[in-house]
């Protein structure tokens, strides 16, 4: 029997096998749809903040800290957001610590006239540590304001001071200067002319929920499927038809080349299959260059089928490979970032997830999802393919086919 014929046969016991399938296929995909679908809003960073409560406690009631209330914390766009009550003090710190109320905002007395004299003043901002966000966003608000007024007030006294020094213009007429001044620079606190630029760049772009989990679990899979080549060489070798094959004019090496080809093929028809089913079912792109993704295709089925040779050759049976398969894959899964965004894991772990399959086949579907092209994965490939002719290396040394 030769190679191809092994790898074929293989092939079509595996196409046949309806649990089997279940496994390879449908898994992946509902698992794909269950986390892709459920964490879209805040895997993208376009959840809405919900509408909150924030509690304003007003001790100042002057110019400044009305134009701060009236006409900042009321805009439209803060009333899309926030809801501002009026407890008392005593009331909103222990709103806040109860976790009742996000944020509360304090104006001391006097904050007013200070800002006015060019003094400094200083506003409160109380945030609920279980609430992080949206006490946050207050404070971000308030800093933003009080900052804000202090500069433009600040202007206003080193403008007069300066016109005094210069004698620029007369001491009888620096008093109503100086109130023109103040007014005109009350009037720009009603509009802070604060803008944040957002722009768009390609270090910035990232993938969705559903493309980053149709890579990942498309690999955790592939490393899955497998393991049926694994399970198929132990239970040839318990019912000694691996060593009836030995008896056909093929060398050993034949023989294994011909079990890890049908692996090979497996792993690329099941990949092929969740490509296009992610892309019809969820719409996910898996980029625009068809070569890369063919390529690190390749080299992760390759990976995962020198993974299959190496588990059979250290297990005796399909018991002890099915428990190493399991533990080896799940750990992968979750070091290399199959389950936890490889984004989200802390700088230690995310340097041992590269002692994984998932790490470089993951990386590198992510970077075609963004639009990069072939040559952008070929450290992926290479690191994929060192990775198989390890684990094969071993493997075949390893292996008893008797």
């Amino acid at each position: 029997m030769r190679p191809l014929a092994i790898a074929l046969r293989d092939t079509k016991i595996i196409v046949r096998d309806r649990r089997a399938l279940l496994i390879l296929l449908a898994m992946p995909l509902t698992i794909i749809a269950i986390l892709g679908l459920a964490l879209g809003g805040l895997w993208s960073g376009t959840a809405a903040i919900n509408k909150f409560d924030v509690a304003v406690i007003d001790h100042d009631h002057g110019s400044i800290s009305r134009v701060f209330v009236n006409d900042i914390l009321k805009s439209r766009d803060m009333k899309k957001i926030l809801t501002l009550t009026s407890p008392t003090e005593k009331q909103a710190r222990a709103s806040v610590a109860n976790g009742d109320l996000a944020a509360a905002i304090i104006i001391p007395a006097g904050f007013s006239a200070a800002i006015n004299k060019g003094q400094a003043a200083q506003l409160e901002v109380i945030g609920d540590p279980g609430q992080q966000i949206r006490a946050g966003v207050v404070r971000s608000v308030t800093e933003s304001f009080a900052t804000h007024a202090s500069s433009v007030l600040i202007s206003v006294e080193t403008s007069v001071g300066g016109l005094v020094t210069t004698g620029a213009v007369p001491p009888a007429r620096i008093p109503e200067l100086s109130k023109t001044l103040t007014a005109q620079a009350q009037a720009e606190l009603h509009d802070p002319q604060i803008n944040v630029a957002k722009k768009s760049t390609a270090s910035e772009k990232s993938v969705s929920a559903l493309q980053y989990y149709s890579a990942g679990m498309g690999v955790m899979f592939i490393l899955f499927g497998s393991m049926f080549g694994a399970f198929s060489l132990l239970d040839e070798r318990r019912q000694i038809t691996l060593a009836r094959m030995m008896a056909a004019p093929v060398s050993r090496l034949g023989i294994l080349g011909g079990k890890l080809g049908g692996v090979f093929v497996i792993g690329s028809l099941q990949f092929a299959v969740i490509v296009a089913s992610t892309r019809v079912l969820f719409g996910v792109s898996w980029g625009p260059s068809v070569v890369g993704v063919v390529a690190l295709a390749a080299a992760t089925v390759f990976a995962a089928t020198g993974m299959a040779i190496f588990i059979a050759s250290i297990a005796k049976t399909q018991g002890t490979a099915a428990g190493l398969s399991q533990g080896l894959i799940q750990g992968m899964a979750a070091l290399g970032g199959s389950m936890i965004p490889l984004s989200a894991m802390p700088p230690a772990m995310q340097n041992f997830s590269k002692f994984t399959i998932n790490y470089w086949a993951i990386s590198g579907f992510n970077d075609l999802m963004l639009g990069k092209g072939a040559g952008n994965i070929v450290v992926n490939c290479l690191i994929l393919v060192g990775i198989a002719i390890l684990f094969m290396t071993l493997g075949v040394a390893r292996f008893r086919y008797e």
